[in-house]
């Protein structure tokens, strides 16, 4: 069984302020003699469930359509993360090697983002040593159930620049409510969109087959 953790596109669906809202438009409607249903869509690639593209705050980083897809597909752990301020690493205590190497991508579920139809004004943050703790353990890729790793104000964009020192990718927007803590098969592919900083993504989780 397949679980969408995708937040949905539509018009009016919360968006970052300032960036262009999503808009859906059918351009040709049966109903009004045309041969069939033609839509047209548009919005920030940051819109809903994405994934950032190191492009995104670094100038020299690599575009959408340059990663490696197959970190986008495999084994995630999600974590437990909700009531918390922070996103530490006292939250993988009790992981090892051997867990940070049969699942190397990080889902945190955190249950900040209260009300779907609104975006949030707070959520947590990462500690800013935890990229650096991840990568040295082999993570990959993290995923978080907000808008993103750093603070709605934040100009400089800290957390990212050390995803990307760390080398890991970034999923935000997740939609993880209801999601029970353990090990799945993550499949969340970005369009090859070229040239672009991110990418809208259909998140989905399995449970692997045992």
């Amino acid at each position: 069984m397949l679980i969408d953790i995708s937040r949905p596109l539509y018009p009016g669906a919360p968006h970052w302020p300032g960036d262009r809202a999503t808009a859906f438009h059918l351009n040709a409607r049966i109903a009004e003699g045309a041969s069939c249903n033609v839509g047209e869509l548009r919005l920030s690639v940051h819109n809903g469930t994405h994934a950032d593209a190191p492009f995104h705050y670094n100038d020299h980083g690599a575009t959408i359509d340059a990663l490696e897809l197959g970190r986008f597909v495999g084994p995630a752990r999600v974590i437990d993360a909700c009531g918390c301020a922070a996103l530490t690493t006292e939250l993988l205590a009790d992981l090892g090697a051997a867990d940070f190497a049969a699942a190397p991508r990080l889902l945190f579920r955190t249950d900040a983002w209260g009300d779907p139809e609104r975006f949030p004004a707070v959520w947590p943050l990462l500690d800013p040593a935890l990229p650096a703790w991840l990568a040295a353990r082999g993570v990959t890729l993290v995923g978080l159930d907000v808008p993103s790793v750093d603070e709605l104000t934040s100009k400089d964009l800290p957390r990212h620049h050390r995803m990307d020192a760390a080398g890991l990718l970034i999923l935000e927007s997740l939609d993880l409510r209801g999601v029970a803590p353990g090990v799945y098969e993550l499949i969340a592919l970005p369009l090859r969109l070229r040239g672009a900083d991110g990418s809208p993504v259909r998140a989905v989780l399995r449970r692997p087959s045992v």
